[in-house]
């Protein structure tokens, strides 16, 4: 007798922990609507745009990175995902505008250098916003070092710090890293616990943007 109750607890407490982990998504408590979002280029009908805004910098942006790892292996193939640099005096600038520079060599550089870029500047506290540092790091990455000089200096790279600046003025941005979903969603994020979590909240507010 009381192992059946016992099962039956079980099992009910199973239930209830899988009911929690597929419960929707709280308005104002895991994400807001935005109330004036930019105008911005149409997103196909069907599909769904991400967008983080970071800088390799920011040390939540750095603790953030496992979770947004983990959800970019889940996604499905109508999810775009786009990251926007947000350059500032300083270092930040700086990683800014490497981040752009990485982009001009080839988007899959781009995303195989962003995790060892982390590493190198936040547990490794290498000095990347001096030019000369960050070449020789980078080559030691097996980055192309003579592109990456090329581009890094760049008047594209000057074009896409520009058009960072605005995006992040149009979004009326207060923090980073902050991810903004179909131009009409802002993920809240909570670093009290390292993120944990976020994969799932976002994989969550994908799906409220596919139905809206």
């Amino acid at each position: 007798m009381i192992r059946s109750i016992l099962r039956v607890s079980l099992i009910t407490l199973s239930f209830f922990i899988v009911g929690m982990a597929n419960a929707e998504l709280t308005e104002n408590k895991d994400y807001v609507v935005l109330k004036n979002p930019p105008t911005y280029e149409n997103i196909p009908q069907g599909k769904v745009e991400v967008i983080e805004f970071f800088s390799y910098g920011c040390s939540y942006c750095y603790k953030l990175e496992p979770e947004l790892l983990a959800w970019l292996t889940e996604q499905s193939p109508n999810v775009t995902f786009k990251r926007i640099a947000i350059p500032r005096k300083g270092k930040w600038f700086a990683y800014a505008r490497l981040y752009y520079a990485l982009g001009l060599i080839s988007s899959k550089e781009q995303a195989r250098i962003t995790p060892l870029i982390y590493n190198a500047i936040h547990e490794q506290k290498l000095n990347l916003e001096d030019d000369n540092e960050l070449l020789d790091w980078a080559a030691s990455e097996n980055v192309d070092r003579e592109q990456l000089a090329k581009y890094y200096q760049s008047v594209d790279v000057d074009k896409s710090i520009a058009q960072a600046f605005e995006l992040a003025k149009s979004y009326e941005l207060q923090y980073v890293p902050t991810i903004i979903v179909n131009n009409k969603y802002q993920l809240q994020l909570d670093s009290s616990n390292n993120y944990a979590g976020t994969k799932e909240k976002l994989a969550e507010l994908v799906k409220l943007a596919e139905t809206n």
